[in-house]
């Protein structure tokens, strides 16, 4: 057996038998088993309201076909009461508008009780109707700012700031207990580098990590419901990722354990580490990036909210309207409108128009924003984890901004459905119903790119590494 192996054994043997190791890997078992329970419980209670509103959306739909097929032509069905809801279910407008919304749902990823990111930040569902578009998705606040700061305990949370914690617990003495146990002059005794020894005594510690890592990844496929392919595909680079982030703080470990210090001195600076990597220095860039690249919503916001800032006469409206419709201009029909309608999609339309070129200045300032965190990644290893875990569960803010495209789209063709109806003063008829269009959400998990971020933590623990493996030769 080689002399690296025969070290790997003999230190595995002795931390089998130390209780520091048995009482680490059962909290660490806690933990990682109360964080997938977590997970799975927050999703499970968004799927249940998603299901709430999915049903409310058929009953109403369901109620209103019922009526629009009502046969008028028989004497009881002329009753003032049944003649409405009849009027209601075959009017394009009342069922475009306030009666027969749709809700377009973000639905939640299988991985994304792993990675919750920005799950209880924005809306996961939302009412579309004919009404301004912007009026709608930009009127609703965050459910949950605290959030922002204190974040959930899911299976991200334990990857990203308690995982390192243990790795430190386990290896901050490597070379320094020997030193302390009077056995460091009896080791290098042996035909041994420092080298070997540290890199062997760390890997031993790093197998330990990652097989847990790969138990729990494991075993959230059934806790989870993780099937199929593409989830198992996604779930096994959500591996990937974890793993990367603890090669990265391997690197840290080792670099700091090559300097030949104390066991007090050891544990103060990979701590310091820590929080500096995990804590203060992500907290100090979004300080910084408050100040030189602030986001100002204010501005249409304040629009959104003003039902009445985009007020003009019908008149002022229409006629760019109809320029640029012109298949909703029909001059030959005179017949008069109580009310009439047509001004109404025209001024929401030009509400929609007024507030397209804030929006997006709004969303060009976030992905600004959004690129210079990820030009600063390389130092921010915690923070590219956690991007990377929420691209991959379709918990990220750029998710949600294409699940508001997605929203906006489909806005359009609700409203390319009816409104030609409106415009002509047709009337909606059974069959109508059955070719209203369709939510159908698609998520960005799939498609998500995990490889430049995790290149950036294994560049940087070989880096580390190589600091250390050079300090160990001096």
């Amino acid at each position: 057996m080689s002399t690296f192996l025969l070290i790997l054994k003999n230190d595995w043997l002795r931390l089998r038998r130390g209780r520091v190791v048995a009482s680490i890997v059962g909290l660490a078992l806690v933990l990682g088993l109360y964080a997938l329970v977590y997970g799975y419980t927050f999703v499970s209670r968004q799927r249940a309201t998603i299901a709430e509103v999915k049903q409310d959306e058929r009953t109403r739909l369901d109620s209103l076909a019922a009526w629009a097929r009502l046969d008028t032509s028989i004497a009881g069905n002329r009753t003032a009461d049944r003649k409405q809801k009849w009027a209601t279910a075959t009017s394009a407008y009342e069922v475009n508008v306030p009666e027969g919304y749709r809700f377009a749902v973000h639905e939640p990823s299988a991985m994304a009780p792993l990675s919750l990111g920005m799950r209880d930040l924005f809306p996961y569902y939302q009412d579309v109707w004919g009404r301004a578009i912007y009026r709608q998705v930009f009127q609703q606040e965050i459910a949950n700012p605290q959030k922002l700061s204190v974040g959930h305990f899911d299976w991200a949370f334990v990857v990203i700031f308690l995982l390192p914690l243990f790795l430190i617990a386990l290896s901050y003495n490597l070379l320094s207990a020997e030193t302390e146990l009077g056995t460091y002059s009896l080791l290098r005794s042996q035909p041994v580098t420092l080298r070997q020894i540290v890199l062997a005594k760390l890997s031993v510690r790093l197998l330990l990590v990652i097989a847990f890592l790969v138990v729990f990844s494991l075993l959230a496929v059934p806790v989870l419901g993780i099937y199929g392919t593409e989830n198992l595909g996604l779930l096994g680079k959500f591996l990937l990722v974890s793993v990367g982030y603890v090669l990265f703080w391997g690197g840290v470990i080792f670099a700091v354990v090559s300097l030949q210090k104390t066991s007090a001195f050891n544990a103060l600076t990979l701590l310091g580490c820590w929080l500096v990597l995990v804590v203060a220095l992500p907290t100090l860039l979004q300080q910084i990036l408050t100040l030189r690249q602030p986001i100002d919503r204010t501005t249409f916001e304040s629009l959104v909210r003003d039902e009445y800032s985009q007020e003009l006469p019908d008149s002022v409206v229409l006629k760019p309207y109809y320029a640029r419709h012109p298949a909703y201009y029909v001059p030959s029909d005179t017949a008069k409108r109580d009310p009439d309608l047509r001004p109404y999609y025209a001024r929401n339309e030009q509400v929609d128009l007024t507030l397209a070129r804030l929006v997006q200045q709004y969303e060009a300032a976030v992905s600004a924003r959004e690129a210079t965190v990820s030009r600063w990644n390389w130092l921010l290893p915690a923070v590219n984890a956690l991007e990377l875990f929420n691209g991959l569960a379709g918990t990220s803010a750029a998710a949600h901004r294409d699940y508001i495209r997605q929203i906006r789209n489909f806005h359009s063709r609700w409203n390319a459905f009816f409104l030609p109806k409106v415009f002509k003063n047709e009337l909606l008829t059974p069959a109508d119903y059955d070719r209203f269009p369709a939510w159908q959400f698609q998520s960005t998990a799939p498609g998500f790119a995990i490889w430049g971020g995790l290149l950036k933590l294994l560049l940087g623990a070989m880096l580390l590494v190589g600091l250390g493996w050079w300090r160990l030769d001096r």
